[in-house]
């Protein structure tokens, strides 16, 4: 299990709630738009869960309208803290 990285999701808003968001590859604008939350705080986000790997981007070398995706270590969380908001 990624209890640590769990942890580290949970002790912020901005990154559960970004996490949550990844689904489906997306962008930065569109996880804001949709999260209520100021671009600034999703990039941050974004790249806070990138240094865990927990999300990859999709294509780094855009300068703009960069997609975003869970990586595998990235679903296990999702599912770890979709599993402690059901107790």
């Amino acid at each position: 299990m990624e209890w640590d990285l769990t942890s580290f999701v949970v002790r912020s808003h901005y990154r559960k709630k970004v996490l949550l968001e990844l689904y489906k590859p997306q962008r930065p604008s569109q996880i804001a738009q949709s999260s209520d939350f100021r671009l600034t705080h999703v990039t941050r986000a974004l790249r806070e869960l990138k240094q865990k790997k927990l999300v990859i981007c999709l294509n780094p070398n855009d300068t703009f309208g960069r997609f975003y995706e869970l990586t595998q270590k990235g679903k296990n969380v999702v599912q770890n803290v979709r599993n402690l908001g059901k107790q």
